[in-house]
């Protein structure tokens, strides 16, 4: 009889119930306003005693997973971070000892000054990313006017022309203005060499590891075939002028024009 009222009483604490709850966006101190209605049930198999506080525990369980979810989502994307969180609930959610199992549902809202806040940010990040991108630009035609082996030098002198005709020698100052972009121009060279080299060496090291895990001559033999149609490909030819065979050295080969077909 004492077991049936036990038995009576959780089932009435465990009918579906509801809290809200605070959860924070991806968008750090904006916040989802959320609603969840959940039901629990203790795990009459597990031999763990069993929980004082079963609804306390379901609901910081979900609480835990809920918060979780919502932190991978913008606030703006209030659908797409409630179906994430309600797609998580549609699983089985136990407590670490499985000995209470939690179901629920969740609806959230996002509050009229979070979503306005929102906005501003979105606004001040694209605004952001847009200054980003010209700036990237700038920099970009600057280098290639800097390589520039004929504008290069004439766009030097001309930017510090007031400091060359200034009081003093303008050949002196010329001289020593050509001789600072020189030097930046060796300074590029060296960076764009080195940035070359560097996947060069990630490439031969690719293609290292590959061979080095081949053990059968059939499987060597399909990646040999593979080598050489890509070398094939880039118009890559051995001295002689033929197709270059890939033997692991890289040696005897030369970049020309693929043959005509």
């Amino acid at each position: 009889m004492i077991w049936i009222l036990d038995w009576l009483k959780e089932r009435r604490i465990s009918d579906r119930r509801s809290f809200p709850v605070s959860l924070e966006s991806k968008n750090h101190g904006l916040h989802y306003h959320a609603v969840v209605r959940y039901r629990w049930r203790l795990n009459p198999h597990c031999l763990a005693p069993r929980p004082l506080a079963p609804d306390a525990l379901a609901r910081n369980l979900l609480r835990e997973e809920l918060t979780n979810v919502a932190s991978k989502y913008r606030l703006l994307d209030r659908a797409a971070a409630a179906d994430a969180m309600n797609c998580m609930l549609n699983q089985e959610l136990w407590d670490h000892e499985r000995r209470l199992r939690v179901e629920g549902r969740v609806r959230i809202r996002v509050p009229k000054p979070a979503r306005e806040a929102a906005l501003r940010r979105a606004e001040e990040e694209e605004a952001l990313r847009s200054a980003h991108a010209r700036e990237t630009v700038e920099l970009e035609l600057l280098l290639d006017r800097l390589a520039d082996p004929v504008l290069g030098p004439v766009w030097w002198v001309s930017r510090y022309a007031d400091l060359q005709f200034a009081t003093g020698d303008p050949k002196q100052k010329v001289n020593s203005v050509l001789d600072a972009f020189q030097r930046l121009q060796e300074t590029l060279q060296s960076a764009r060499t080195d940035q070359t080299s560097d996947e060069k060496l990630l490439v031969r090291r690719k293609i290292e590891e590959v061979f080095s895990v081949i053990e059968d001559k059939e499987t060597l033999s399909l990646a040999l075939q593979f080598m050489n149609h890509t070398l094939e490909h880039l118009g890559i030819h051995g001295m002689d002028g033929g197709a270059a065979g890939f033997n692991g050295s890289g040696r005897g080969l030369k970049q020309g024009r693929r043959a005509e077909s």
